[in-house]
């Protein structure tokens, strides 16, 4: 009987595993929307700005977490997801709430990293499922993610390199909420100008996101959309 039982229990643990396998770009995607909507409610103090970075940390974990079955690059995305999880809850909790350069540039490695791995799931997929739908739309949301974090790091290191409307300087230095907004702007080529880059290496990585964003799009997802196919129903 106990035999009995601890098999069932690792056949539902096994299920478990096949099923969170199945659904991991779908649950990457929620934490990837949940953070993109936590963003200006924070900024409007509707939830507390601690929801961004709880959300955030999702994120980070979720990405992890994709990459479970791959041994050598689980340790890899540890390597640079720890410290990545670890520097942002360190912001988080420093009484001024000011990041410094590392705090920024750990995370752009996390994120860069991920991005690339879950590039290479989506394209190597041997099946266009659901999932792998939920991946390719993560990668986009990711890429703006990542440059938001590149965006910060250069205005850390060069204060001038962007050109802030009236409306962003009245409200005081660019945070990482403003980097936000204008990396997926300019991720999606809409360019309001309110936030202008003004030297050579923010400029380089504007229009380095733009010519990608659009890229993406018009190759990546739509071929994945149109070649999209449903799992068969399991008979009844």
């Amino acid at each position: 009987m106990a035999d009995g039982g601890n098999d069932r229990e690792a056949r539902a643990r096994r299920g478990w595993s096949a099923y969170l396998h199945l659904c991991r770009f779908r649950i990457l995607l929620a934490s990837l929307l949940l953070l993109l909507a936590a963003v200006p409610l924070a900024v409007t103090r509707s939830v507390p700005g601690l929801a961004v970075d709880i959300a955030l940390n999702l994120v980070l974990l979720s990405g992890i977490l994709s990459m479970r079955r791959e041994r050598a690059l689980l340790g890899v995305a540890l390597l640079l997801g720890v410290p990545a999880l670890v520097s942002r809850w360190v912001v988080a909790l420093l009484p001024s709430g000011s990041p410094d350069l590392l705090t920024v540039l750990v995370p752009v490695s996390f994120f860069a990293f991920f991005t690339v791995f879950l590039l290479r799931a989506v394209v190597t997929a041997d099946t266009v499922t659901g999932d792998v739908i939920a991946g390719a739309l993560s990668v986009y949301l990711l890429l703006g993610l990542t440059w938001s974090f590149v965006y910060q790091a250069v205005a850390m290191v060069d204060p001038g390199a962007f050109s802030l409307g009236a409306a962003f300087a009245a409200a005081g230095p660019a945070d990482w909420n403003d980097w936000i907004y204008y990396s997926f702007i300019t991720l999606a080529t809409v360019g309001y100008g309110d936030i202008t880059a003004v030297a050579p290496s923010a400029q380089f990585f504007a229009y380095a996101e733009a010519v990608t964003g659009v890229l993406y799009v018009a190759v990546l997802v739509a071929q994945l959309v149109s070649a999209y196919q449903r799992p068969p129903r399991p008979p009844r």
